[in-house]
């Protein structure tokens, strides 16, 4: 007889064609009962196979389309009957991530690192705005994005935990012992406003001005405001912010932090997005800081072309210049790693040191009042690039260029930005084919079961008893075995308890102590 999906010869009755892999639909089941089961699963699969999946937030480009509507339907399958059991965290995860990237095409770029690296105030100069928080104390608690508005109007939009959400955050901060964010939950007293925040829906504010704007991100997202520890999400609309539409700069929380499930947050973020710039400290290049590095590698699959290592905080180096082409070598020698870019030229290419700090001052000189704490940090960060403050005007360009802003966005322009919906694809493609073969390996696993517990099934009853009776057998025969080998123990205990008596007469016979 012949498959009837490859048409290949195949033995009679066989379960599965050994070429296509595939049910033989003229397998004959010996037992009524396990043949309706079978004819009931297949209707119910069939069923959800059958079902319609709304795609309308896929339809920006058909093959995202396609690819989308398997996964929808893959996810589906998933929670069909035994199936979930053998389903990861990590593949609901996968897929989870492939369905939000291809969704609305839009293309995130994420700035990661430690807590306090410089993440916000470069955002604030990617941004030619101070919007993010650069407080001394950590402000980032959650995701916060920056886009270009839709409607030509600044906006804030939040979103807060579910109540679900909330017991698992709180679950990792009593594992993590987390003594200073228990603390200030207790003097900010948020504990009596949670049941306001929690499972609320989100909601969007307008702003008509610069300062009402900077305001409203500062409520929702400082560590000094109790509603802060509920926010699960911050999205800021800028009707003046040059980025295409769909281009989404994005703030994280320090993978760090000491709420494990807030540096989680960062790490799934990672691989969702489409560009990442982590963020490092540029004065040294420590154990930690490699470990942060490495960690977005390895979050960031096999795409290390889309990580850019961003030494921040140039100007707290002694001699930025001089001292960074230094660490730059240094740095260079661990990139190289297969665990980061394996390639000289990509790490090199994709390494950039910048001074956020340095381009805000420089931006906002003019604002800057005589003899105020500002312009003495601005007279002593000059200083450090050997500048002399009253010649700041004449080198502005020079200082600029230190900044390495300028170099930045540029690059971010010319690599990432100019070509983000392309980009977006092709990473969504590759994105597929990694849950694709996560999925094919899934299907391997669930046959091999299945066909295990079918064939079991149709061997019946007296295979199964005289299988249970050969195992009872061998039972026996090592409870024998045992008491041999114990007695054969003793006989061995005994024998050299006697000759250690018989050495031991010897001993004393010869006039030895014992």
């Amino acid at each position: 007889m012949n498959c009837n999906t490859c048409e290949k010869p195949i033995i009679e009755n066989t379960l599965l064609c050994p070429d296509c892999n595939t049910f033989n639909t003229s397998y004959v089941f010996t037992e009524d009962s396990i043949r309706i089961d079978y004819s009931n699963k297949m209707k119910s699969l069939e069923d959800v196979v059958n079902q319609p999946i709304d795609l309308e937030d896929y339809r920006w480009d058909p093959v995202v389309a396609e690819y989308a509507g398997k996964i929808e339907k893959a996810k589906k399958l998933l929670e069909f009957g035994d199936v979930e059991t053998f389903v990861t965290r990590k593949l609901k995860s996968d897929l989870d991530s492939f369905l939000d990237r291809s969704k609305n095409a839009e293309f995130h770029i994420a700035l990661v690192g430690a807590i306090k690296a410089g993440k916000s105030t470069l955002i604030n100069a990617l941004l030619g705005s101070d919007l993010a928080s650069t407080r001394v104390t950590p402000e980032t608690a959650s995701l916060t994005k920056f886009r270009k508005s839709s409607n030509g109007k600044d906006y804030v939009k939040v979103s807060f935990y579910s109540k679900g959400e909330w017991e698992k955050l709180w679950e990792s901060v009593i594992d993590s012992k987390a003594k200073v964010f228990l603390e200030e939950y207790e003097v900010l007293e948020a504990e009596k406003i949670k049941h306001e925040w929690l499972d609320r829906q989100s909601f969007t504010q307008a702003c008509t001005s610069l300062e009402e704007l900077k305001t409203e991100i500062h409520k929702w997202t400082s560590s000094k405001q109790a509603t802060h520890y509920f926010v699960k999400e911050v999205e800021v609309g800028l009707a003046q912010l040059e980025l295409p539409e769909g281009v989404i700069l994005v703030d994280t929380p320090g993978l760090d932090d000491v709420v494990a499930y807030r540096s989680d947050i960062t790490r799934d973020y990672i691989d969702r997005a489409n560009a990442v710039l982590v963020c490092v400290k540029s004065d040294a290049l420590t154990g930690p800081e490699m470990a942060t590095i490495y960690s977005v590698f390895a979050n960031a699959r096999y795409n290390p072309e889309k990580i850019y290592v961003i030494a921040t905080q140039l100007d707290t180096l002694n001699h930025p210049v001089r001292d960074w082409e230094e660490q730059r070598l240094e740095w260079l020698k661990y990139l190289v790693d297969e665990g980061a870019y394996g390639s000289r030229d990509l790490a090199e290419k994709n390494l950039i040191p910048v001074s956020g700090y340095l381009y805000s001052l420089i931006k906002s000189r003019a604002e800057i009042e005589e003899n105020s704490d500002q312009d003495f940090d601005f007279a002593s960060t000059v200083m450090k690039f050997r500048i002399h403050p009253n010649d700041i005007e004449k080198n502005i360009d020079f200082l600029n260029d230190l900044t390495g802003i300028k170099t930045l966005s540029t690059k971010l322009e010319t690599d990432v930005i100019s070509n983000h919906k392309a980009l977006l694809i092709k990473d969504i493609r590759e994105n597929y084919a990694i849950c694709q073969e996560e999925l094919l390996k899934l299907a391997d696993e669930i046959e091999k079961d299945q066909i295990e517990i079918i064939e079991l099934t149709e061997k019946g009853i007296d295979e199964i008893k005289e299988r249970q009776k050969e195992q009872e057998m061998e039972v026996e025969q090592l409870a024998v075995e045992k008491a041999q080998l114990e007695e054969t123990l003793h006989k061995i205990e005994t024998q050299a308890k006697e000759e250690g008596r018989q050495l031991a007469t010897r001993i004393r016979g010869m006039g030895m102590k014992s």
